[in-house]
């Protein structure tokens, strides 16, 4: 059993050694890719990219304030959220910083019971309109 110990513990500390290291520019590489979902009463999308949490809050509010088809409803800088509609949606944006230049994008659009998946469309649409902002390129999870 003394034999298996020590076999285990560098076994472990091999697999930590290996899987820092290019475990950074691995999480890089999957975090431009856009996650969507659906529940029952909204859209979800969701995408981490390489960026300073405040540039993108200011690309989202500068992009919002110049488009006349959006207009903000709801808004708190301190938390990085806005809300806002197109006239056919509702649509809420949260924006998280998770590292000194890793951003999390979060996007809602709400939906009735009965609609398209269209909704969807909308929050994966708002994502990349926004990845195209910060200079970012992002696709949607396959």
């Amino acid at each position: 059993m003394t034999k298996r110990k020590p076999f285990s513990f560098f076994l472990v500390i091999g697999f930590v050694v290996l899987f820092s290291i290019p475990g950074q520019s691995q999480f890089v590489t999957i975090a431009r890719k856009i996650k969507s979902m659906r529940t029952s009463k909204a859209d979800i999308a969701t995408v981490m990219i390489e960026a300073k949490t405040y540039r993108v809050y200011q690309t989202i509010i500068d992009t919002l304030k110049n488009n006349k088809k959006f207009e903000i409803t709801g808004r708190d800088n301190a938390k990085r959220f806005v809300e806002f509609t197109n006239q056919s949606y509702k649509i809420s944006m949260q924006v998280d910083s998770l590292e000194k230049a890793l951003t999390q994008i979060t996007v809602a659009s709400q939906h009735a019971d009965n609609a398209t998946k269209q909704a969807t469309d909308v929050a994966v649409s708002a994502i990349i309109r926004v990845c195209q902002a910060v200079g970012i390129k992002c696709t949607t999870e396959q």
